[in-house]
């Protein structure tokens, strides 16, 4: 508080007059300042936590980074991951027409991906998801949405049925980890394994009419799978770049 007279009344202020001066309670100390040459490059990055306990994770590049990186340095970030916004010499609006009317490539690796295992994984997905998920065959994928008690939209996501007991559950929020944990402990389904694999499957989505033609040229598929081109919607096949 500052007092200070005014002709012959007293005037009563808790504005700071300036920042140097003792009696506000401030201490200043000497300012270092560094210079580094205009090519130096300093790493940055966002903190995130999934809940309030959470240790906070960094954002980090993706697997992609190398080749994006060399085509363009506009990044943002997304959901603890930089990722391209667009490249040098295009643009969006011809990365929009290439998507459109040829084949767009993206990098979708800020998508979370689970893997639900266990005896309980049908029951735990069929009780957080819209979706009947004891439909889904193998082979198959689904579009589906997470919602709370209350009906609200937790998120929307897909999930691929790799076997009786094994699923992969794609969605665009981290958080989506938690909220099927939280499920699965409040149906008492103990028998369920929820394992974050976002790390280990970095992917990009190949997009536009030439999509098929692009990847027919690129994926073998052993002859137990369809051929990529026999690819039917909303399937999923596992290939290999190259040959076998």
């Amino acid at each position: 508080m500052l007092l200070r007279a005014c002709s012959d009344l007293v005037c009563a202020s808790s504005a700071c007059p300036d920042d140097i001066d003792a009696a506000n309670g401030w201490l200043p100390t000497d300012i270092h300042v560094r210079v580094y040459d205009s090519t130096r490059r300093f790493s940055v990055a966002v903190g995130h936590r999934l809940t309030p306990d959470s240790e906070p994770v960094l954002t980090k590049p993706t697997a992609f980074a190398s080749r994006t990186g060399a085509l363009t340095k506009q990044f943002t970030e997304d959901q603890g991951y930089w990722l391209p916004t667009a490249y040098d010499n295009h643009g969006p609006h011809q990365e929009y027409w290439a998507c459109r009317e040829h084949v767009a490539v993206m990098d979708l690796s800020a998508l979370r991906k689970f893997e639900v295992l266990g005896p309980d994984a049908e029951a735990l997905l069929q009780a957080a998801l819209t979706r009947d998920i004891r439909r889904l065959s193998r082979g198959q994928v689904v579009y589906s949405a997470m919602c709370n008690e209350a009906g609200g939209i937790v998120d929307d996501c897909t999930v691929l049925r790799l076997g009786d007991n094994n699923f992969r559950f794609i969605g665009g929020d981290p958080y989506d980890g938690v909220w099927l944990r939280t499920q699965a402990e409040r149906l008492g389904l103990n028998q369920v394994w929820i394992k974050d694999s976002t790390d280990q499957l970095h992917n990009i989505a190949v997009q536009g009419p030439a999509s098929r033609d692009l990847l027919a040229g690129l994926i073998w598929t052993p002859p137990a799978q369809p051929a990529l081109r026999e690819l039917g919607w909303f399937r999923f096949l596992i290939g290999r770049l190259g040959g076998p």
